[in-house]
């Protein structure tokens, strides 16, 4: 079966979105068409970008993290279902973990959703959020945050210039392949290091 891989560049990496926290990722915000588009079996890898680090140039850019969608679910079974209680925005856990809590959305009764209280998006967000429709989780990922790594030009993946709403897809099933081989062969599953967006007192 081939690999289905797509990429795309971070501009923001504050633990929220992608949320590696609690033994899974999830990627429940931002980026509504990779939401609302990829399926269970894809990879997503996510890069660095000039507004994450401005020293990074087109063909330089470091992996950030890379996932394999495990399962898609809506927001409905997001917030209801108590296997992402952990990921609703919560004071209880360690303080920046429970910030960057992405499970911020409520079912209203109505078929609509009241965002509720967070310190990452505010209600400017909420279209933009809601029009991605599912949530993307991971059971299966390498989160590398404040640390990304560089990949080796052979086994470099197709990656945009810019942002881009549906991520560029590496057609090339043997290099994509190749990448995600070289990743699981060097590193282990999960939290490599915390997010670029975390004061150092607190990482």
């Amino acid at each position: 079966m081939k690999a289905r891989l797509f990429s795309y560049k971070l501009a923001n990496d504050s633990g929220f979105a992608p949320n590696p926290f609690h033994g899974f990722m999830t990627l429940a915000n931002c980026k509504p068409q990779i939401r609302k588009s990829k399926k269970v079996g894809d990879w997503i890898a996510g890069f660095t970008s000039k507004q994450l680090d401005k020293d990074t140039a087109i063909g330089k850019e470091k992996l950030i993290y890379l996932m394999l969608v495990t399962d898609k679910i809506d927001y409905d079974e997001y917030w209801n279902n108590p296997k992402y209680s952990c990921k609703k925005p919560s004071t209880e856990f360690e303080k920046n973990i429970g910030i960057a809590g992405d499970n911020i959305y409520m079912p209203d009764g109505s078929n609509g959703f009241i965002q509720i209280e967070n310190k990452n998006h505010g209600k400017d967000a909420i279209s933009r959020d809601l029009r991605g429709q599912y949530i993307l989780v991971s059971e299966k990922f390498y989160y590398f945050g404040d640390s990304p790594i560089e990949i080796p030009k052979e086994f470099r993946p197709s990656i945009p210039k810019g942002q881009s709403s549906q991520g560029s897809r590496t057609h090339d099933n043997f290099l994509a392949e190749n990448f995600i081989n070289y990743i699981q062969s060097k590193y282990s599953e999960g939290i490599h290091s915390m997010p670029h967006r975390w004061s150092k007192s607190n990482k």
